[in-house]
């Protein structure tokens, strides 16, 4: 007797991150403001019932995304790989420059999204605001404790002020994208990443 192929279930994980996904790269191309939910529903495979089951609202869907995908960004970018390096100082300038020499033309010209999402939703949404505050606070707290190791194995100075000097690395990072996207000009990394290492360099500790 034949039986009929059972119906592949469909993941509700993989559903919600893939709408995710794809939110996050329409809002990242058009802005926050400038795309809506049947847009987003078009690029995606799920019925508007289903995208409201996950999302009921699209300021839900925004929170999510700072959430759950930009906050692993951050961390994934700037975080993450200081782990394998054993001095986080030589971790922290290396990185800045693999990654601006590396980001796309096409990504370049559109900004860090956090800092976009940041410019466009602090000042209108207070959930947004604080969400963002949220995600930039672990990037800084995060950058000072490399920095803490740092100090700790002798690689910093013992009275560098660990808390202004992540402020400082924090600030060019995020910057930086949003510089080179205002002036179109890529060769401003250059110019940054040599004030990133100068300054670190400065507090640097000579060590034999």
């Amino acid at each position: 007797m034949r039986t009929e192929p059972k119906k592949r279930s469909r993941d509700p994980e993989k559903t919600r991150a893939h709408i995710l996904e794809v939110a996050f790269r329409e809002i990242y191309h058009h802005g926050f403001q400038g795309i809506s939910i049947d847009q987003i529903i078009g690029k995606t495979e799920v019925t508007k019932g289903a995208f409201f089951h996950y999302f009921p609202t699209k300021s839900d869907l925004g929170y999510a995304i700072v959430d759950e995908i930009l906050r692993e960004m951050i961390l994934d970018r700037w975080i993450r790989p200081l782990a394998a390096y054993r001095n986080p100082i030589q971790g922290i300038v290396k990185r800045f420059r693999l990654l601006t020499e590396t980001m796309a033309d096409e990504d370049l010209t559109r900004g860090c999204p956090l800092n976009n999402l940041a410019q466009e939703m602090s000042a209108v949404d207070p959930v947004f605001r604080e969400k963002i505050k949220g995600v930039l606070t672990i990037w800084l707290d995060e950058t000072e404790r490399f920095l803490k190791k740092a100090r700790d194995a002798g690689y910093l100075k013992k009275d560098a002020d660990t808390r202004q000097l992540a402020v400082f690395v924090v600030t060019l990072e995020e910057g930086a994208f949003g510089l080179v996207k205002s002036m179109a000009d890529r060769k401003l990394f250059d110019s940054l990443y040599d004030s990133l290492r100068e300054h670190l360099c400065s507090y640097a500790e000579a060590r034999e």
